[in-house]
């Protein structure tokens, strides 16, 4: 292990992190690590997928007083698979140093939950309204806090989210340490931050280096040939995960028909989901039994999976900073992935936007003969490299996804 371990001095922990493979802190870690130990407010920006998590976590679990049978720290975040996510991290965590975490979602039994309440959890990690719902009922008490976390905070300083994140933060101590975490950060969310945080230290870090590139591509249909184009792309580069994005429930089950009739094995993810048949939906995908996911943004807040091999936009994404975070689902972590874009002749601007907001190279392809080609017909990858995404082998050493793209099936 690197010396960026030094200042976790809890065996356990260092234990532990040896046994999870971590060899080094990413960078986001490496620049929270000292200030959150040092008890000032953060507010830290660094791409999906760099570790943001652990980024918070260790220094917190780090600072715990094992003597105190009390609630320590606070975390929130906007979904419940978020919510989930964070409680396993923090649940492994803990349990190396005889501690526990408790989480606090909606659509669960509150009764259950306040029973776990008082088994006196180091850490709750919960939904702002499920955890303004049993401050309001006087079942969680949050004056023993010394750090609270906002995880997303730019969705969660967003519409719906501002005011019960708003009222938990007012119920906490003046002295409370205050972190907020995100993706991406707008100047207007910033500007609100710096309203609830004491002189906070900003920490913005880019995604781990790695020889592993994210490459964005996107693909001009007409209308009436988007769902057989998004068909096509998806045997096309044959992915073992593949996640696609569109913008209305709507678009989602119709999607969703056309590739099941097509005999593309896929399952679809938006609010209405019934929650059993989403987080069944989420475990298959997880373990490798699901090779497509279709979502709606709302559905996918929350989704941590660490290898997904290829993101498409179906539709194209309401923003730049959504586009980020949508294509931030592939190459978590320093691992290789695709991004590919569907969009009408019309809409080429958007993508042009995008890549000028963002400074992100993408380039345009088209399907011709079971390939992908530049638009003028000249069959090459880009840059040289094959468009597959290096794959990690069974016995862990990554290698070249076995078929070239060039030579795909349609």
């Amino acid at each position: 292990m690197s010396n960026d371990f030094m200042q976790i001095t809890r065996g356990p922990i260092v234990t532990f992190l040896r046994e999870r493979g971590y060899e080094k802190l990413t960078p986001i870690q490496a620049q929270t690590l000292p200030v959150i130990l040092e008890g000032k407010d953060v507010i830290a920006e660094s791409p999906t997928g760099s570790g943001k998590t652990m980024a918070y976590l260790l220094p917190l679990v780090q600072k715990l007083d094992e003597t105190k049978k009390e609630l320590q720290v606070l975390v929130l975040a906007p979904t419940q698979e978020l919510v989930m996510q964070i409680y396993r991290e923090a649940t492994q965590l803990l349990a190396s140093i005889g501690m526990h975490a408790a989480a606090l979602i909606g659509g669960v039994d509150t009764k259950r939950q306040v029973e776990k309440l008082k088994t006196h959890p180091a850490i709750v990690i919960g939904t702002p309204g499920r955890v303004k719902e049993l401050l309001e009922l006087r079942k969680l008490k949050v004056h023993t806090v010394q750090s609270v976390v906002i995880d997303e905070a730019d969705r969660m300083l967003d519409r719906g989210f501002a005011n019960p994140v708003q009222d938990v933060l007012r119920r906490l101590m003046r002295d409370t340490q205050r972190l907020f975490f995100s993706a991406t950060l707008s100047k207007q969310t910033q500007t609100m931050i710096n309203g609830m945080a004491r002189e906070p230290i900003v920490i913005a870090t880019e995604a781990p280096d790695s020889k592993y590139e994210v490459l964005h591509f996107y693909l001009v249909e007409e209308g009436r040939k988007k769902a057989d184009a998004l068909r096509r792309l998806i045997r096309l580069v044959d992915a073992k995960k593949t996640l696609v994005f569109l913008n209305t429930i709507e678009r989602v089950d119709e999607i969703t028909d056309k590739l099941t009739y097509h005999h593309l094995e896929c399952e679809l993810l938006h609010r209405d989901t019934p929650k059993v048949d989403r987080a069944k939906a989420l475990q298959h995908f997880r373990d490798g039994k699901l090779p497509v996911l279709i979502v709606t943004d709302v559905a996918a807040r929350g989704i941590d999976i660490s290898d997904v091999e290829l993101v498409i936009h179906y539709d194209p994404a309401t923003d730049a900073d959504t586009y980020v975070h949508r294509s931030g689902r592939t190459g978590r972590m320093g691992k290789a992935g695709l991004v590919f874009s569907i969009v009408l002749p019309n809409q080429r601007f958007i993508i042009q936007k995008f890549s000028k907001q963002k400074q992100i190279l993408i380039q345009e392809k088209t399907m011709s003969h079971g390939a992908l080609v530049d638009p003028s017909g000249e069959r090459k990858p880009y840059s040289g490299q094959k468009m597959t995404p290096r794959r990690e082998s069974s016995n862990g050493d990554r290698t070249q996804g076995k078929r070239d793209p060039s030579k795909g099936r349609s």
